[in-house]
Order: structure tokens, then sequence, then C-alpha cells
């Protein structure tokens, strides 16, 4: 079985949350219980750069839209999709782009590519206090460089969630996950000594069993979706996906009644990590693109999320920097070793007339000859 969450969002604008703003998007996020860590050192976790791909068993995969938010940004300033030499199967997925701003609401999320020369690391940091009024907490834009090719550039997105509960959930006895304890919310016992309101944050979308049901949660946010899925997994996180959303929208939903009980695990996580399968390709543009001469310096994606009782918060970025590359024309190899007879001239450069000139047709005159 697997658990699924995924935050559906639709491309209204959310005015607000009905809470006081945190001094900053960091701020909103509690410390207790966080795991912070790049995911390559995090076991059975895969941070991803897109969906479609295999779920393996018991491991983590973890994906977030904001890595294809700025490789469609990166598609935009090339002028077509990206294509590399000796590229992954993962860029083919990417240039699909099935995820796109249209999905986000405005005001949640910054997306932009352009070049080092226009200083784009300030415009990303214009943009991010336009949209959020200076509360965003920024920690992948890059340095600007100090020395720049004409078509490097960087491609960046940052997204912002708070789905905060209408009313907080109970905080549950521990949970066994597994082998492991775990904190959780919900309610298990004395439903009808509950708050008013509280079972009906929850609507059951599918209920096959104790194992395989969909539910949804109900936050402040009535643009959101915030859907739990337990569910036996399809054959990739995509596929998983799009069952879920799939039967959510085909079955009637009802609301817990007496005796019915609700247990999420608690999440407190920021993970950051790299693409190495995506860093270091030659790009292979067109004739008719807008750059030329660039290779992906680095590819990072930043991944904060926190799930209690309280509601759903959520703050990625992704960035990609695109930098000036050497490519060499493919052609047959150029032999140049001089063991014959040859010329050597020294001449002005705006001169047609050299001043030296030799031309060297036996050993005699270089250097380690012994004469026969």
């Amino acid at each position: 079985m697997i658990i699924l969450i995924v935050v559906v969002i639709s491309p209204m604008l959310v005015i607000a949350f009905g809470e006081e703003p945190a001094a900053s998007h960091a701020d909103s996020f509690s410390q207790g219980g966080l795991l912070k860590a790049n995911v390559s050192t995090v076991k059975d976790t895969q941070l991803v750069a897109n969906p479609d791909v295999p779920l393996p068993k018991n491991q983590n995969v973890l994906w977030c839209g904001t890595l294809q938010l700025a490789w469609n940004k990166a598609i935009d300033l090339v002028g077509e999709k990206l294509h590399f030499s000796n590229q992954p199967p993962v860029v083919e997925l990417l240039n699909q782009e099935d995820f796109t701003s249209a999905d986000l609401n405005a005001g949640s999320y910054v997306a932009l590519a352009d070049f080092e020369r226009n200083n784009v690391e300030d415009e990303i940091r214009a943009a991010l206090a336009k949209t959020f009024h200076g509360a965003a907490s920024p920690e992948l834009i890059p340095p600007r460089p100090s020395h720049f090719g004409p078509d490097d550039f960087v491609a960046y997105a940052y997204l912002y969630k708070n789905l905060s509960f209408p009313q907080p959930f109970e905080d549950n006895p521990s949970l066994d996950f597994g082998k492991t304890k775990v904190k959780n919310f919900g309610f298990v016992t004395n439903l009808d000594r509950l708050p008013d309101g509280l079972i009906e944050q929850v609507t059951i979308c599918d209920y096959k069993s104790p194992d395989d049901f969909i539910i949804k949660l109900k936050t402040k946010s009535p643009d959101d979706e915030l859907i739990l899925a337990k569910v036996p997994p399809a054959s990739t996180l995509q596929a998983t996906m799009d069952n879920v959303l799939q039967r959510e929208k085909m079955n009637k939903p009802v609301t817990p009644g007496s005796g019915d009980t609700l247990a999420v695990p608690k999440l407190n996580f920021d993970l950051r990590g790299d693409f190495p399968a995506l860093e270091g390709l030659v790009l292979l543009p067109s004739p008719a693109a807008h750059v030329k001469n660039l290779k992906t310096k680095s590819v990072k994606q930043l991944v904060r999320f926190q799930l209690n009782e309280k509601g759903a918060i959520l703050k990625s970025e992704a960035v990609i920097t695109m930098r000036a590359s050497i490519v060499f024309e493919r052609r047959e190899p150029h032999v140049m070793i001089f063991d014959r007879p040859f010329l050597i001239l020294m001449k002005r450069a705006n001169s047609d007339h050299p001043y030296f000139a030799l031309w060297v047709g036996n050993a005699s005159l270089l250097v380690g000859t012994t004469p026969k």
C-alpha cells in the first residue's frame, strides 16, 4: 500500500487564508520534528524531476512542480524545447510541459528565466518582493558570476502555499507506521465531543476498505484541494496520481459518521537535492534558437513541507543555471606534427611583408639534434 498526498491547485487567485501572515514564509513552519537534509542522505527517499517514475517498494518518492516551472521558462527563453547531447530520458518528460503556471494561482509562485547580462538574480528578487510583499524566503538564488558568457542564463521558480484548516484537528495517540511509532492527527475517540464542524472538514471521496480509500481535507483556501489516498500503488507516481484523481471524480462523496476514525501522520521536512543526470549536459540548439554554446551547470530543488493538525504548508524552489560551453564540431582530427620540411614566418599584423622567414628543410638547426 501507499499513502499519497496530493495538493490540487486551481488557477484562481487566493486572496487570504484567514490568518495573520507570517513575517516570512520560513517563519510559518514549525521546528518540531523537523527533518532537514540533502535528500541523498535520507534512507529510501527520492526527489524526482518528473512524476512519471516507478514507485519502488517501501521508498518515498517526492516531486514538486517548481523544477518543471523553471524548465518551462528555460524553454521560453531558448525559444524551443531543450535538447542535449547524451540526454537522459527525463529530458523528454520535462519537455512535455505537463505542469505549467496555469495549474497555479498567480499569487502563489514566481517563475522566470533571463540572461546573466540582464542581471537575472536581481530580477528574481524583485519578482519575489512584488508577488509576496517581502515575505518570501528564497535560498537557492545563485550568486551572480564575476565572468559570464553572452548567453549564460538562470531559470528559477518559487512556490508557497499555506492551506490551514478552519479548525485544528485533534492530536491522536501515537500511530504504528510499520515498525515505527509516529505522531498523527485526526479523530479516533469520542466523536460526539468534537467541536462543531470538525467532522465536516473531512470528505470521504471513495472508500473500498481500510487499506484502499481516498479522502479530502477542507482548508481555508477554497481554490485548493488537499487529498490523501491510501491506495495500492500503480506502476509509477504519475499513474498513481491519475488513478486517485479519477476515483475522486467518479464517486459520490460522503461525510464521516459516528464510529469513524481518522489518523494522519504528521510530516515536517526540509529536503533539497541536485539532479546529476541533468547537470553537465551540452545544449544542442537549432539555428533558430536564441542561445548557443551552453551546458547545464547545476539543477537544484528545495522542498519544505509540513502537515499537521493545523494544515499543510509548502515552500519550494528550483533553479537551473546554464553556462557557456566550448562546443567542438565533429570532424576528422587534425594531426599537426611538424616532422618534414616546413616554413616559419614572422610579420606585423598590419603588414603584408614578413620580417622573418625560415624554411626548415633539415634537422641541423633544431634543438637536440646530433649531426651525422
